[in-house]
């Protein structure tokens, strides 16, 4: 628990309504090398693990078949220059999804999320995936540092290990 003035808040919850107000991360991947950032939409569970939907081929997930370990930042581009600033920075690991729960689960999601006004509405998840090209990616946080200057102005942020 978090103590802020009079406040008493669970970090985990914040976090939790914070993602739940974003829909684009950027993911940072290390391979050969080679760092590479790619921006992707996602979606997360009560867990606050990340899930997104990628394809195959892209530079982010080739990477992840030989080094699962990711940065990811999210923040929204909108917000003005001056507080309240929110963003989260976090790393963890990253694997592919293959159980099919799990995937309907993110392709309800998705739905729910990202695509209510687009045109990227997802019916048959398992006909999507079938087709090879995509997959999708749950993204496990080990540390995440959340920014609210609103909440936290001399912190400015907090930190949760997972």
């Amino acid at each position: 628990m978090q103590r802020v003035g009079t406040i008493s808040m669970d970090l985990k919850q914040i976090i939790f309504d914070y993602l739940g107000t974003q829909r684009l991360m950027s993911v940072a991947t290390f391979a050969n090398d080679v760092p590479w950032i790619a921006n992707v939409y996602f979606v997360h569970d009560n867990d606050l693990n990340l899930y997104f939907l990628s394809k195959k081929a892209r530079e982010h997930c080739v990477a992840l078949e030989t080094n699962n370990k990711v940065a990811v930042a999210i923040a929204d581009s909108h917000q003005p220059l001056r507080p309240p600033q929110l963003g989260i920075q976090l790393h963890g690991t990253a694997q592919r999804v293959n159980v099919l729960n799990q995937v309907k689960w993110m392709f309800a999601m998705w739905n729910k999320l990202i695509a209510p006004n687009a045109d990227e509405f997802l019916e048959d998840p398992k006909q999507f995936l079938q087709a090879g090209s995509s997959s999708i990616y749950k993204i496990t946080p080990k540390r995440i540092k959340f920014f609210n200057t609103g909440l936290w102005p001399e912190e400015q942020c907090q930190v949760l290990e997972l």
